[in-house]
């Protein structure tokens, strides 16, 4: 049996991001910085000027510590663990937690019901959810006809204090075949009321995404 999670042949343009999101490189040998903590202290820096740009009520404490340190928690927990071409975190409000967010190129492998139960992920959360997943129809002008699906599953824990905790996940998927590409966007958080309020910034994203005949370095 054909296995998923092929990096595809091509590449994709990703809508130029706004003020509310971080991007996450993960090879360094091309950019400013030395590794993920300068890259962290910076990022945090600059997102602490929007918000006293924009007028948002400064942080308590150190927030350049605090900023960096989330950051670098998605590095340690979530980098490589989740298989993705593209990192990001969704972060309009440096009072919460950050929306980690993964772009993933797929080559298309077995039929189209099978990628999108494993990359939406509505088969695989159908007997461990809360509450059933929501599955919508979602069509972008670049990548076609595709799914979203909204899902909350409990999150295993050791600590009986977190007995109740849950993650709450938006998964798309498309397969285009202009570009034979399996395409997932995945966001993940353990709010379901800051995912849901997430949603218009992801969904803008998604509609942004544009498949290039480029050939992945992979």
């Amino acid at each position: 049996m054909s296995r998923f999670l092929s990096p595809s042949r091509h590449w994709a343009h990703v809508p130029d991001l706004g003020p509310e999101w971080v991007g996450l490189p993960v090879d360094f040998s091309a950019t400013g910085w030395a590794d993920p903590a300068a890259y962290a202290q910076d990022i945090a820096a600059a997102l602490i000027t929007r918000d006293r740009e924009l007028g948002a009520t400064d942080l308590p404490g150190d927030p350049g510590t605090r900023v960096a340190d989330q950051i670098l928690d998605t590095y340690t927990r979530l980098i490589g663990i989740v298989p993705a071409h593209f990192h990001l975190l969704l972060w309009p409000d440096l009072s919460r937690p950050p929306i980690p967010v993964f772009l993933g190129l797929w080559e298309p492998e077995q039929d189209r019901a099978s990628a999108e139960a494993y990359y939406a992920g509505a088969g695989e959360y159908d007997e461990v959810s809360r509450e059933m997943p929501v599955r919508e129809r979602f069509v972008t002008d670049a990548l076609g006809d595709g799914v979203r699906v909204l899902s909350l599953a409990p999150l295993a824990s050791d600590d009986p204090e977190d007995a109740d905790a849950v993650l709450a996940v938006a998964a798309y998927h498309w397969r285009t075949t202009t570009l034979p590409t399996d395409v997932q966007l995945i966001a993940l958080t353990h709010e379901l009321g800051a995912l849901y309020s997430a949603l218009p910034a992801l969904d803008a994203f998604a509609r942004g995404i544009v498949l290039t005949d480029t050939p992945t370095s992979e």
